[in-house]
């Protein structure tokens, strides 16, 4: 009987994995990252053209004719940064919404492997603990209920033996009884004859 318990739990737990890996669920939890990048465009828009009219600005102030032409040349070389400053926010705005898809695409992925994990973590555990109360079970049963039914089964053999021996000793005594009764009689009647 512990065997067959033993096997249908093991077929159980079996069954178990085999319908687990089968479902294919969606993920607990779904992160949906989403950022309005209207107002990143709009500021970054207005900082473009905030720096484009200080470089024309400077640009005017270049043309002047009072300036030495080691500083003219010092506020050509701000225009081109204020212009590079410009293309880099330009650019890096256009790649603001790739680089934000990238990222939900990554959580999401990085999600899905974490709850798989977890599940494929939790389902090894279930099944750790249930083999676990298995084998509980069995030694409970082999190291204590065995050796009592052992116990059990030679103290009944001992008693059924002993109340044969009472039963039997019982009858004997009966049978003596019966012969001494018998002598008594046959004696009193003796003595009857001899008076």
């Amino acid at each position: 009987m512990k065997y067959t318990l033993l096997l249908l739990l093991t077929l159980f737990t079996s069954v178990s994995f085999a319908n687990s890996e089968e479902k294919i669920t969606p993920p607990l939890i779904s992160i949906n990252a989403m950022v309005d990048i209207k107002g990143i465009e709009q500021s970054a828009e207005q900082g473009a053209q905030a720096m484009q009219r200080m470089a024309n600005s400077l640009e005017l102030i270049a043309q002047n004719r009072n300036l030495t032409p080691e500083q003219q040349q010092n506020i050509h070389k701000t225009i081109e940064n204020i212009n590079n400053l410009v293309d880099v926010s330009s650019n890096s705005l256009q790649s603001l919404p790739t680089f934000l898809k990238e990222s939900k695409e990554t959580l999401s992925t990085t999600s899905t492997q974490f709850f798989d994990d977890l599940t494929f973590k939790v389902i090894l555990l279930l099944a750790i603990v249930v083999l676990a109360l298995v084998a509980i079970i069995a030694c409970f049963y082999w190291f204590i209920l065995r050796p009592l039914q052992n116990t059990l089964l030679q103290a009944t053999t001992n008693i059924s033996t002993m109340a044969k021996a009472i039963e039997n000793s019982a009858l004997s005594l009966e049978m003596t009884n019966k012969n001494h009764d018998n002598i008594l009689q046959l004696l009193s009647q003796e003595k009857d004859n001899q008076s």
